[in-house]
């Protein structure tokens, strides 16, 4: 019963970042107008904007243009539910499930707007603040030693390696959403977790260049969003981070 409510919970979050999505960028309220058609301005009915079911119900099409709709909503829909099951299963309904859920929503949208807009907004970034400030309440002041260690270096590594990028590239290689970013996964997982996550990033990034790389879809130099990957490697960081770097140091030493 509890994972059907997340299931739907989830689902209905992801809806309303869909909304994020599209209008921050446009610097639109989140709150106002109500929920439209993109090309035709055509404001759903109730029915028409029930996550998932009335995407398919509609079979992907506007009902007032019947221009297609992106398979993106539906699947922010989804994905959004099932990193709350993650989450679920991970933290159990406590205090920590709800400050990651705040966590995870933000990385979700900041990921899709990176990948359209190759931007990571600052109020966005505000608003991931607020877990990363309950987690250092929640481990004591005296214990937090890690978490302003991991916000100082993870930002302060990400921005070394966007100015020797530039230096190197003779163009922007990283921008300082991605340094303020990094230095918000340091706040949120402490340093040891944050260093994780940012490895991660780095090395899913690589292999998705070298997938890429032979069949023409990117070119060398060509600039590449890098905050989904940090997003990829925070979520890992949070929900597995300690067994990962547990068995990397059984099987290292």
């Amino acid at each position: 019963m509890i994972i059907t409510l997340v299931i739907i919970f989830g689902l209905m979050v992801g809806s309303f970042l869909n909304v994020c999505i599209y209008r921050i960028p446009r610097e639109e309220s989140i709150v106002h107008p109500r929920s439209h058609c993109p090309h035709c301005n055509f404001q759903l009915r109730f029915w028409e904007n029930i996550p998932v079911l009335s995407y398919l119900f509609l079979r992907g099409l506007c009902s007032n243009c019947k221009t297609t709709i992106s398979f993106k909503y539906i699947f922010v829909e989804l994905l959004t539910a099932l990193l709350f099951i993650l989450l679920y299963n991970h933290y159990g309904l406590t205090f920590d499930f709800v400050m990651s859920i705040i966590f995870i929503c933000v990385i979700l949208v900041i990921t899709f707007i990176d990948i359209d807009y190759q931007i990571i907004p600052n109020q966005l970034l505000l608003v991931g603040v607020i877990p990363a400030v309950y987690q250092i309440i929640s481990v004591g002041f005296q214990n937090s030693s890690s978490y302003f260690i991991g916000a100082f270096g993870l930002g302060i590594g990400i921005l070394l390696i966007s100015l020797m990028g530039k230096v190197l590239f003779k163009k922007e290689s990283m921008g300082m959403g991605d340094v303020k970013f990094a230095a918000l996964i340091g706040l949120l997982l402490g340093w040891q977790n944050g260093l994780l996550a940012v490895f991660l990033a780095f090395l899913s990034s690589a292999i998705i260049i070298l997938i890429l790389l032979p069949f023409s879809k990117i070119s060398f130099g060509q600039r590449i969003p890098f905050g989904p990957f940090l997003s990829l490697g925070t979520i890992i960081a949070m929900l597995w981070g300690p067994i990962i770097i547990t068995t990397y140091l059984q099987l290292m030493f």
